[in-house]
């Protein structure tokens, strides 16, 4: 049997709908990040997915949803799937942010100057976390719930390849194949009422 890696994006949260940065700060679910987990749990229980460990990371929002998607009160924090920092953006209104460089899919070191992170950096630690994780944990089923710009980070650093414009929404699973230490990225899974899947 092939070992699985499910890694997704936190529900929708108070910041995301009020267009706030949301990277080191936090704040907490809305009923829909709620919904949205919950629909999450249910693409899992309709493909018979159940979970051998749980991870999350140190945010409530990522634990939280992790809770709800596996129906499971005990969730393994792990604080190097944490989301990006944006420094000084942290909290403020998105379109202060800056732009991205022509022909970048990534914000890359322009937050560095402000306090924030390298991208480069966040994937270089949510992968080094991951891989030290899977290490010591060698479960069949294993799922993580990080951040947007965290997962982003990884995929960079695993080069894989998205098509123009796309995001990981609120919910977004990634799933995983693990091969010792190593991930390949398989399909993308979107929760909505007709689980869009992205093969890759």
């Amino acid at each position: 049997m092939t070992r699985k890696l499910y890694l997704m994006r936190h529900g929708e949260t108070l910041f995301n709908t009020q267009k706030r940065v949301q990277g080191a700060c936090d704040s907490p679910l809305t009923e829909n990040g709620r919904a949205q987990a919950l629909l999450a749990k249910l693409y899992f229980d309709r493909e018979n997915i159940t979970f051998d460990a749980v991870y999350a990371s140190t945010q409530e929002r990522a634990t939280d949803t992790a809770k709800l998607v596996s129906n499971q009160s005990n969730v393994t924090q792990l604080k190097g799937i944490k989301e990006m920092n944006f420094g000084s953006f942290e909290a403020q209104p998105e379109y202060l942010l800056p732009k991205f460089r022509p022909g970048s899919n990534s914000f890359e070191d322009l937050l560095v100057p402000y306090g924030g992170e390298d991208i480069v950096e966040v994937g270089q630690r949510v992968l080094k976390t991951i891989q030290e994780t899977l290490s010591q944990d060698q479960s069949d089923r294993i799922l993580m719930v990080s951040h947007g710009a965290a997962m982003w980070g990884l995929c960079l650093q695993l080069d894989v390849t998205f098509p123009a414009g796309f995001h990981f929404s609120n919910c977004a699973i990634c799933e995983f194949d693990i091969s010792g230490n190593e991930l390949r990225l398989s399909q993308v899974i979107l929760p909505s009422q007709d689980f869009q899947v992205l093969t890759l």
